[in-house]
């Protein structure tokens, strides 16, 4: 992976999340006003006080089980980012240590040619 490559990953990574704090602030903007709303319209229905004491609680069930599957889907989208990002990185560091491993590869071939030159010119002059 080049440089290119690692700048446009971290481009993405921050892009992912802020991405993720808008869409926090969003679910709770939306839950904030589903309630708001939900209460204003119970409270100004004509209703006696124990449908609307019975209207209230099933809509703060209501309220609260849509908050629990918003919370549960971001907890389940934060995970598989992470998990994304474990699999990038272990995939990074495994190329890193080929590379340099290659290069260590490389070097030794290059000494070791470096030895057989040596010796030949050196069988070359004992011959001569």
């Amino acid at each position: 992976m080049n440089l290119a490559q690692k700048i446009e990953q971290k481009r993405r990574a921050k892009k992912i999340a802020e991405r993720n704090k808008k869409m926090k602030i969003a679910t709770a903007g939306i839950a904030a006003g589903i309630t708001a709303g939900a209460l204003g319209g119970i409270l100004l229905a004509p209703k006696s006080g124990k449908e609307t004491r019975l209207d209230i609680k099933d809509k703060s069930q209501q309220v609260a089980n849509n908050i629990n599957e918003k919370s549960q889907k971001a907890k389940d989208k934060v995970n598989e980012q992470m998990s994304i990002g474990k699999e990038n990185f272990n995939e990074s560091k495994k190329k890193i240590k080929e590379y340099l491993q290659s290069r260590k590869n490389k070097e030794t071939n290059i000494e070791n040619t470096s030895e057989d030159v040596t010796q030949v010119e050196s069988e070359e002059k004992v011959e001569a």
